[in-house]
């Protein structure tokens, strides 16, 4: 027997539904990644290129203050989304996408640096780009243990300013070596403890941020399904009629 159109209609509601939330999710997320990595294009291009001023505000990764309001949109369109998932939902279950769109949007600010860093090296060094990505992932991998992006991500805190020429990039060790002998030399203190320093200080610059990032959409994210939660607990105009 073909199935009543009452129950079609209720079958493919729920379907509906849950697409229009993927589609939604999907589009403030790449959204937001576009907004990102704009805003860092624009602060490699414009603000870190400054002379004297521009490594120092590099260093203090300037363009992650955006965080701020990139999270805030962030948890509050995925928190609006959710206004087409079953209300018998716990706040968890919805909160899933998002905790997987954060590092997503998170890391694209970085995905941007890394390439205009191989931009930079394939110009300054004379290489085609793909040569310029193998040799920074080499140093990526000596450093840290890891190519491409997640190798960049960890290497940046310990080194916020990258070498572009090919000589700086293999003498970069020995460089960063000679710098802590010198403040040895000057201050009398043991090398392992400038290291020590300059490590947590770039990791708390890094942490401070990603702590940003995560407590911005988690209560941005509550806003949000907040709202979709008011919404569900409307009276329908069809049930007012009916009524």
């Amino acid at each position: 027997m073909p199935r009543h159109p009452s129950r079609q209609r209720s079958t493919l509601k729920p379907l509906r539904s849950r697409l229009f939330y993927l589609l939604s999710v999907i589009g403030v997320t790449i959204g937001l990644v576009i907004l990102k990595g704009g805003l860092t294009w624009g602060a490699e291009q414009f603000v870190y290129s400054l002379p004297l001023f521009g490594g120092l505000l590099q260093s203090f990764e300037l363009v992650e203050i955006t965080n701020v309001v990139v999270f805030a949109l962030l948890g509050v369109g995925l928190g609006a989304a959710t206004v087409w998932l079953p209300s018998r939902w716990s706040r968890l279950r919805r909160s899933l996408l998002l905790i997987i769109a954060v590092p997503i949007v998170f890391l694209s600010s970085y995905g941007v640096r890394q390439y205009f860093w191989v931009q930079a090296v394939a110009t300054a060094s004379e290489l085609s780009p793909p040569e310029a990505q193998r040799v920074t992932n080499v140093l990526l991998v000596e450093a840290t243990g890891h190519s491409g992006l997640l190798g960049f991500f960890l290497y940046t805190p310990r080194m916020p300013i990258l070498p572009t020429d090919l000589g700086g990039l293999q003498t970069i060790d020995d460089d960063d070596k000679w710098f802590r002998s010198e403040l040895t030399r000057y201050s009398g203190v043991q090398p392992g403890l400038f290291s020590l320093l300059f490590r947590l200080t770039g990791w708390g610059i890094r942490l401070f941020y990603v702590g940003l990032a995560i407590v911005t959409a988690g209560i941005y994210f509550t806003k949000g399904a907040t709202w979709a939660d008011n919404q569900r607990q409307q009276p329908q105009p069809s049930k007012l009629r009916r009524t």
